[in-house]
């Protein structure tokens, strides 16, 4: 189909998904992390241009170490490495975020961020900055951070704050760790999709960071989630479906139909339906204030897709969206466990077990207590402790069963480590930033710049 001229038909738009699906032995490993910079004498957020700002990160990155710049417009939003298939690419506050290759095990991710960081290492010392592994700003606000120009971070700052009360800050002042893994068919993607969505709370209290807000604490263990849960409920948050038996790609088209759109791409150019959903844009069309007609393709589609943020997010893999930024290690083990669980049939079996009588509701409210009180939640009888040990456990079968080894003859069991110690202290990483900062700090914010988030 010539995607400039024919308009797709529904089940154009459900094939889409199918078209991802992989062969076992083709499963690929993606893996994104985003940080925000600071300044080491201010310790404020650095900007986009000025005294020295991301265009000066991308500079040094770009001469040191043979990035190309990516452009929208005259301005620099984002590097590409091409031969590696990953990019660099800027959040809408400035927060710098790594899009990893499609990796074939976790040796090579945990390869490709060592790389990266001592990229980045580099590129601090270079100018006197510092990196914060964080899941939302400790101390500053939407004011504070730097506006990237990019036209469509500019469209959604108009949008976002007709749709939620928190929009903004999600945008500008959040960051997260994400881990995008692959499906053979529609039944594996449906299992894969109610086992994920469903284990999105449990797995990320593990990666809750960020208690802080306007350099106090919130009483909760991750503001990032909080922000989320008023950001914009047509695109956002948990979806029913997923917890149906047997959910279809259709499901999610569905679903992703009747989301408003942000935005269309013609010639270089954006352009902005007035809040139609894509189901009307797909049935009608519409036309703008100069009078031209615009009709659907794939590619609108595709974008359609990529504003969409649900926990997990399906476009022609599965995206794990809810878990906080962290360093080098929380990186891997978020990459670990969800390899672990999901890419071995018999895990994924087990764990589908464990979930199959868990509702929408359920993990909504588990989530909202996990927020609260971290590993001593109560769930469905059992002690979220204890699902936590199970789930690990399974996943490191998952991957001794997965038998890859690096060069030492150690198994992609190793990048667990950090997850089994957080269970043996029974502390996610927010305790201890609360334990640090109520005790070791004395409730001073500013030591919170001094841990290394590399």
């Amino acid at each position: 189909m010539d995607q400039k001229s024919q308009i797709p038909s529904e089940s154009d738009l459900i094939n889409y998904f199918h078209l991802g699906s992989k062969s076992p032995k083709d499963y690929r490993i993606g893996t994104e992390n985003e940080k925000f910079l600071f300044h080491k004498g201010s310790l404020n957020p650095i900007q986009y241009s000025s005294g020295p700002g991301i265009v000066d990160v991308f500079d040094i990155l770009i001469d040191q170490f043979h990035w190309k710049p990516v452009y929208d417009g005259d301005s620099i939003v984002g590097l590409s490495d091409r031969e590696n298939e990953r990019n660099i690419t800027l959040e809408p506050g400035g927060q710098i975020e790594l899009s990893g290759s499609k990796c074939s095990n976790i040796h090579q991710t945990n390869e490709e961020f060592t790389q990266y960081h001592s990229q980045i290492e580099y590129v601090c010392n270079d100018l006197n900055i510092g990196a914060l592994g964080l899941g939302f700003c400790p101390n500053w606000n939407f004011n504070d951070m730097g506006k990237v120009p990019k036209t469509r971070y500019k469209i959604m700052r108009e949008y976002m704050p007709k749709v939620g009360n928190f929009g903004l800050d999600m945008m500008h002042c959040s960051a997260t760790t994400q881990v995008n893994l692959d499906y053979c068919d529609e039944s594996d993607y449906s299992k894969k999709f109610r086992v994920a969505m469903a284990l999105q709370p449990l797995i990320s209290v593990m990666f809750f960071n960020s208690p802080f807000l306007n350099g106090k604490l919130t009483g909760l263990l991750s503001n990032r989630l909080r922000v989320w849960a008023d950001t914009d409920n047509d695109r956002c948050g948990y979806l029913p479906f997923a917890f149906n038996d047997q959910s279809k790609f259709s499901d999610y088209a569905e679903y992703a139909l009747d989301v408003p759109m942000y935005f269309i791409h013609r010639n270089q150019k954006y352009v902005v339906p007035d809040h139609i959903t894509f189901r009307n844009f797909l049935n009608n069309g519409f036309i703008n204030n100069d009078g031209k007609h615009f009709s659907a393709t794939m590619n609108d589609w595709e974008t359609h897709l990529s504003t969409l943020f649900p926990q997990v997010r399906l476009k022609k893999f599965l995206e794990m969206r809810g878990a906080d930024s962290g360093n080098h290690n929380s990186i891997l083990g978020l990459a670990s466990i969800w390899t672990g669980l999901i890419y071995n049939d018999d895990v994924l079996n087990e764990v589908y077990k464990i979930i199959s009588k868990w509702t929408h509701s359920d993990v909504i409210h588990l989530e909202e207590s996990l927020n609260k009180d971290g590993l001593n939640v109560s769930f469905k009888g059992h002690s979220v402790f204890d699902l936590l040990k199970e789930l690990v456990s399974l996943s490191k079968y998952g991957l001794s069963k997965r038998n890859i080894q690096n060069e030492n003859g150690a198994t992609e069991e190793i990048y667990l480590e950090p997850l089994s110690e957080i269970l043996a202290k029974k502390r996610t990483p927010s305790d201890e930033l609360i334990h640090e900062f109520s005790n070791d700090w004395s409730k001073n914010i500013k030591s919170v710049y001094n841990k290394n988030y590399l």
